[in-house]
């Protein structure tokens, strides 16, 4: 097959990295790639960099006409079998120059749980546009039905699968980590991992710290990640009492030993969520995870099972549950276990591309047996 995305984010969150590796694997099983997003973007430079075909459309929203018309254009040589689009401006523009060149499959991706506002336009686009919706968790998947009336035949819900390295030993990840910053032996690492945003809570994980930090006097606080508020929350952590334990070592390319690393993984989001790959990515660690009740979070984590889960926007409750694990670290170590393994059999790159695969394949031939008929 000829597939197709389009992302206007220029980020590198979550959703980026799902787009990139997922186009990755479908180019590696041998199908033809292209990816359209601005050149500004991490996702492109980083496409760019590996060798998939990747051309630069701006996705600005004064731009739509013109972008429309390029990818009218682009779409007529390339002679995609399918167009994926994930976010909004790029959706619009991705689907409608779809619809103009009779692309045989069109699939609309929802990533976060944001709710979506069911006005006229909106339906049409994920009503009539696309002739599929990928969601990347159920309660996301169950929202948009509802909100849109979409039959079960048309939406679905594939989360985001994880591609991990061979990993070292948590003990030796850790003494990594207490080296690199400079930690006692003795440190306690609690940590999260994601891109610095107002809704990724981290406010709230610096005051669970603060609560925490004079019973557990060992434990330092790492707040791994960069983003558009960055300058905030190192202001937020410089005056914080508990300053001189509380790290901010930015962007990292490389997040593994980090998880692999800590002593306990936060995600402490407060909206938007899926399933989120630090979650995923914490549980194929072995680290034990704590998450807020938001979005597709409690999906993969059973209370008490495979994490713990603590609701949204409460530090008193978050601290509670970081110190439940650090105090009882054979609780956290068989809830990492139960973890790792749900990953292992439900969240795998693999599964997700050989899913996503099937659906293509289904949808492509559906199309062609229409224009037959």
């Amino acid at each position: 097959m000829t597939i197709v995305h389009t992302e206007a984010s220029d980020a590198w969150g979550g959703q980026d990295i799902r787009v990139f590796n997922e186009a990755l694997w479908f180019r590696d099983r041998g199908h033809r790639v292209h990816l359209f997003g601005p050149r500004h973007g991490e996702l492109f430079r980083r496409a760019h960099e590996s060798s998939l075909s990747c051309e630069a459309i701006s996705f600005a929203k004064k731009a739509k006409p013109f972008d429309f018309l390029r990818l009218v254009q682009r779409f007529k040589a390339i002679q995609p079998d399918v167009v994926c689009t994930h976010s909004s401006v790029d959706s619009w523009v991705g689907l409608l120059a779809a619809r103009f060149c009779k692309v045989p499959a069109t699939v609309r991706y929802r990533h976060v749980s944001t709710p979506v506002n069911g006005h006229l336009l909106n339906r049409w686009q994920y009503r009539g546009l696309c002739d599929h919706v990928v969601t990347t968790a159920k309660m996301v998947q169950q929202n948009i039905q509802r909100v849109f009336n979409l039959p079960p035949q048309k939406i679905s819900s594939i989360p985001t699968g994880i591609l991990a390295p061979v990993l070292p030993s948590r003990e030796e990840a850790r003494t990594q980590l207490l080296r690199r910053f400079n930690l006692p032996d003795n440190a306690l690492l609690i940590g999260q991992v994601s891109v610095l945003r107002s809704w990724k809570g981290q406010y709230v994980l610096i005051d669970a710290f603060e609560q925490l930090a004079d019973r557990i006097p060992n434990s330092y606080l790492l707040l791994v990640g960069g983003g558009p508020v960055t300058g905030d929350y190192s202001k937020r952590a410089r005056e914080s009492p508990q300053a001189q334990r509380i790290l901010l070592p930015g962007h990292q390319d490389d997040v593994w030993p980090f998880f692999r690393g800590l002593d306990v993984a936060l995600l402490s989001s407060t909206k938007n969520e899926g399933i989120p790959q630090a979650g995923l990515q914490a549980m194929f660690a072995g680290c034990p995870f704590v998450g807020t009740d938001v979005g597709g979070i409690p999906e993969i984590v059973d209370h008490e099972r495979t994490g713990l889960i603590v609701p949204p926007s409460d530090a008193p409750a978050l601290a509670e549950g970081i110190i439940r694990i650090l105090e009882q670290p054979e609780l956290g170590l068989e809830m990492a276990r139960r973890a790792r393994d749900m990953v292992m059999e439900k969240f795998t790159l693999e599964d997700m591309g050989q899913r996503l695969e099937q659906l293509f394949q289904m949808l492509v031939a559906t199309s062609t047996r229409r224009r037959r008929a």
